[in-house]
């Protein structure tokens, strides 16, 4: 059975909400998708689609081919700054 939608979109907001409390704890820190799921013990996938969101608008950055690394984008290296 396949969830709903809006058990997805929750979901959705939700790691979100992990990804970026996580850039604000730990600005510096470099890893690729499935590094980011084990820390932050989420959907792989769902970690994708909030990464690609994230670098789409700006915030984060991807670097590499085969195995992209995610990033905290430089000028938004203080995440408290950009959030209030």
């Amino acid at each position: 059975m396949q969830p709903s939608k809006n058990n997805h979109n929750v979901a959705h907001a939700v790691t979100k909400i992990e990804i970026l409390s996580f850039f604000l704890a730990n600005p510096h820190t470099r890893d690729t998708l499935k590094g980011f799921s084990l820390r932050l013990f989420m959907d792989f996938e769902i970690v994708a689609e909030v990464m690609e969101e994230l670098v789409g608008i700006g915030i984060v950055e991807r670097s590499g081919k085969n195995k992209p690394v995610y990033r905290l984008k430089t000028s938004y290296a203080n995440l408290e700054d950009y959030l209030t």
